[in-house]
């Protein structure tokens, strides 16, 4: 009798359990895993076993969810991802291998581009026109900086939705500044304010499955126009608690509790320049945490980075404040900074220098650069983009914010203009006793991307550059890797790229997808693919 297997009997491999057979399949690779999916139905089911790729994707990425500017706003592609249940429930099980694929793709610059807005016309003859975006979930929110007597902002989702909300004024105004309130969502609403040049903001109640329902909720006119109030290059709004910042470097905290935006205390800075960037967190019920990061000026012509933390009062029970500053918060009205700590990435010593110091210096002295294209924070890490003098023509200069008052020296021969500069920001809880003064640690400068950064976007400890030359890289802050997701603008001629020169550039992104914007022209790349 022949001992040959019949050709209809089970392999010894399918004769396992499914359990033993996930047991062996818990030491392949993702890509083997994914060959395994090919062989067989019953392979294909236990290859696709969700806590397999939940391990893989723990393993590969080391947190249990993805990076990025998260939506807070429910998705309608059917593709949430929410945050780990306490107990957890059928429906809110994540989708690991999901997951996996849209975080190999951020890994490794793969991702799909489309076109959102066709590029204007006439673009060598009419001014640059700054663009505005922001990214709630499935929705995409953009405005630019065309002057209008009833400017507008765009609202699209991912099924196609389009709506606009208008901004009517008395004068000829454009929008400056957008902010997305941070607080958990009512219903299907989120709160955004719109800044205008002529000093007025509008608070909407934007519906995001339905666009077209959303609405107008408050509109504000400040008492006097000044500098200090307007233009608003920066905003940050967690309900009721709206923060604004002047290009005059004037922060402006709002109460808006009561229907109406109450003005309750403004400050001033003088070694502070744009351009900046703003972090919103709330510590407690209590409390509200900014951080800025923004330019400082560096003996005798140069620039570098500095970091500021606020700790603001709420309008709520003082009780969870830190205890040193529950006297404070009693005596001040709600809405008010209670406290305020500083570092700088520079740090000059004050009178005469002697050997020691001024071997401290050097290390940190070919850090300082000619022009500062942007700065970054995520409330973790800090990143300084320098602009090459040399990518724009002399006659732009005294219109970019960031020229005084460096604009008139030639550039650094100690700094490249393609490397981004690196920091770690630390922030000691002020409630501890042996707790250190605020820290802004070099780490490293990140080469790679070819030629100068125009605009960066921070979040999550990702942060992703946008070249003068349209390349586009991702970097890792936490590994300090980087990878390239568009090279140059190759799609272009060299008329185009000339005309392009001086444009403006905006970028921002999510867990999901890139949007960046130049001049008028949108671009979104997703990675969920």
């Amino acid at each position: 009798m022949s001992n040959t297997p019949s050709s209809s009997s089970p392999s010894s491999f399918d004769s396992l359990s499914d359990e033993l057979i996930l047991c062996i399949f818990a030491r392949l690779s993702f890509a083997d895993l994914c060959a395994c999916q090919a062989t067989s139905v019953n392979w294909y089911r236990l290859a696709a076993d969700n806590e397999l790729w939940r391990n893989l994707y723990i393993g590969a990425f080391g947190r249990p969810r993805l990076r990025g500017a998260r939506g807070f706003i429910g998705r309608t592609d059917g593709r949430e991802v929410k945050s780990l249940p306490g107990r957890a429930k059928i429906e809110d099980l994540k989708d690991w291998k999901w997951m996996f694929r849209i975080s190999s793709n951020w890994k490794n610059g793969r991702c799909a581009m489309e076109d959102m807005r066709p590029l204007v016309q006439g673009l060598g003859t009419e001014p640059p026109k700054q663009s505005h975006m922001l990214l709630a979930g499935s929705l995409t929110i953009t405005a630019t900086s065309e002057s209008s007597s009833c400017p507008l902002i765009y609202l699209q989702n991912v099924i196609g939705d389009e709506h606009t909300l208008a901004c009517p004024t008395v004068q000829s105004a454009h929008v400056t500044a957008l902010a997305l309130d941070q607080s958990a969502p009512s219903s299907e609403h989120i709160r955004l304010v719109s800044f205008l040049s002529s000093g007025d903001f509008r608070v909407f109640s934007v519906n995001h499955n339905h666009p077209a329902s959303s609405i107008l909720e408050l509109s504000h006119t400040p008492s006097r126009r000044s500098i200090r109030v307007c233009p608003i290059i920066q905003a940050v709004y967690h309900h009721p608690l709206l923060i604004t910042l002047s290009e005059a470097f004037t922060l402006s905290i709002y109460d808006l509790s009561s229907g109406s935006a109450a003005l309750t205390q403004t400050l001033s800075s003088f070694t502070s320049f744009p351009p900046t960037s703003l972090v919103l967190s709330t510590t407690s019920t209590a409390t509200y945490k900014l951080v800025l990061a923004y330019a400082i000026p560096v003996y005798p012509a140069h620039w570098s980075v500095g970091a500021t933390e606020l700790i603001i009062a709420g309008p709520t029970s003082n009780s969870e404040l830190p205890h040193s500053s529950s006297f404070l918060a009693q005596t001040h009205t709600p809405m008010t900074i209670i406290s305020t700590r500083t570092a700088r990435a520079l740090d000059v010593p004050q009178g005469w220098v002697d050997e020691k110091k001024l071997r401290l210096m050097r290390e940190q002295w070919s850090r300082k650069v000619s022009r500062v294209a942007d700065t970054q924070t995520d409330g973790k890490f800090v990143v300084l983009a320098p602009e090459d003098l040399g990518s724009k023509p002399h006659a732009s200069l005294a219109s970019s914010p960031s020229s005084s008052p460096s604009s008139t020296h030639h550039a650094s021969t100690l700094y490249s203009p393609t490397g981004l500069q690196l920091y770690r920001l630390s922030l000691p809880s002020s409630t501890s006793i042996s707790s250190s003064a605020p820290k802004l640690t070099f780490v490293r400068t990140l080469h790679g991307q070819i030629g100068p950064v125009a605009a960066l976007a921070l979040s999550d400890g990702r942060c992703v550059s946008f070249g003068v030359n349209g390349s586009i890289w991702v970097w890792d802050l936490e590994s300090t890797s980087g990878t390239a997701v568009a090279t140059t603008m190759t799609d272009r001629s060299f008329d185009d790229v000339h005309r392009l020169a001086n444009a403006k550039r905006s970028v921002v992104f999510d867990e999901r997808r890139i949007v960046t914007a130049v001049n008028e022209r949108f671009v979104e790349r997703r990675f969920d693919i």
